[in-house]
């Protein structure tokens, strides 16, 4: 069942809880939580790592070096019989290598772009020159190139099979492959 709580609150706690299970067995022991206004358990709350209250990335040891993951989301609710049902507004999940000034993959989406905002939804940026045409090249974060929804499970997969991340488990194939299926039967429906 998707994720539903008396407040946002809560549903974006359940939220947390399972990612953590996941991330926990993958990729690092970093720990997501949740956080927004205090005394309003119901306005928009955001999702991410946090050192000293600060949204930070968790480190990753990769075959290329140290880089940082950030798995940031802001999330909403809508009401149900059941409670608050959470749905994802934004995300932004990104690969940083350690010291670069911006991250070197960005995947992110965003449910209603602001008046103008024509571009993908869902899309991959970061600094890579791309070859188009003769005319040399343009950088990534030109573009938005289009991705479709892609999930937490993904990423971490890209982390241990092409970035050459230890997994924390010996199992983590099947930690991923049933988190996503998860997702997409129960709480993909949100």
């Amino acid at each position: 069942m998707p994720y539903v709580g008396a407040t946002l609150k809560d549903a974006a706690h359940q939220f947390c809880d399972v990612l953590n299970r996941v991330l926990n067995t993958t990729v690092t022991r970093a720990r997501l939580v949740e956080f927004g206004p205090k005394d309003m358990p119901d306005a928009r709350r955001q999702i991410a790592f946090r050192q000293a209250g600060l949204p930070v990335a968790a480190p990753l040891n990769t075959r290329f070096g140290g880089m940082g993951l950030y798995i940031g989301q802001v999330c909403d609710s809508i009401p149900t019989d059941e409670g608050r049902r959470f749905i994802t507004v934004e995300y932004k999940y990104t690969l940083t290598r350690n010291g670069a000034p911006e991250a070197l993959l960005r995947w992110d989406y965003v449910r209603e772009p602001d008046q103008g905002g024509r571009w993908c939804r869902h899309h991959l940026q970061g600094p890579v020159p791309l070859a188009i045409g003769g005319g040399g090249s343009i950088p990534l974060n030109d573009l938005h190139l289009p991705t479709g929804y892609v999930t937490i499970e993904e990423v971490l997969r890209f982390c241990i099979v092409d970035l050459g991340v230890r997994p924390l488990a010996d199992n983590w194939n099947e930690i991923l492959t049933e988190s996503y299926e998860r997702f997409k039967t129960e709480e993909g429906k949100l």
